[in-house]
């Protein structure tokens, strides 16, 4: 079971969460993942996946918007609040499609999840785990074991960023030397 999740969703981008039920019709709060706000509207269908209940649901979105720091949003089908509880904590997936392609010197983080990170010398030192975001840079978070690195993704720090061959050249920061 658990290999058939992961081929169903290895071209899909977690994009946000339905969290909790949003007035008597059947809306619901969706916190969305992505920094590109404009992207929250143009939702149309997606998967929805429960990592608890291992249980899938494709789901098409009749109407978004905006609302503090989340989303309201209303589900085909969905018109009560009965039906919309049913939908709590379920994670939506879309196609990496989706996402207009990302420029030279840009990046989504789905992109640099998984990317192999090697220094200057061509030592690996680990996969992409994790990507935070500090407001002034983002910082990649590089684990090879139960070793963690963190790289500030600033000019000084990345040589070249691989998307396509998912493979991250860095210099690695004094403090780490």
């Amino acid at each position: 079971m658990m290999r058939r999740v992961e081929e169903l969703l290895k071209e899909k981008v977690p994009i946000g969460v339905l969290s909790n039920t949003h007035g008597l019709e059947g809306d619901m709060k969706f916190y969305f993942f992505s920094n590109v706000p404009s992207l929250a509207t143009k939702l149309t269908e997606a998967i929805a996946y429960n990592e608890q209940l291992k249980k899938f649901v494709m789901v098409r979105f009749e109407k978004v918007r905006k609302a503090h720091e989340y989303y309201i949003v209303h589900l085909v089908g969905v018109n009560t609040v009965a039906e919309a509880e049913k939908l709590k904590g379920f994670v939506v997936y879309v196609d990496k499609s989706f996402f207009p392609k990302s420029k030279d010197g840009e990046y989504y983080f789905f992109e640099l999840f998984g990317a192999e990170v090697y220094d200057e010398s061509n030592v690996n030192l680990g996969i992409v785990d994790d990507i935070i975001e500090t407001g002034s840079n983002d910082v990649l978070v590089v684990k090879k074991g139960k070793e963690e690195m963190l790289v500030p993704v600033i000019e000084r720090y990345i040589v070249s960023i691989d998307k396509e061959n998912k493979k991250i050249v860095i210099r690695v920061p004094e403090w780490m030397e």
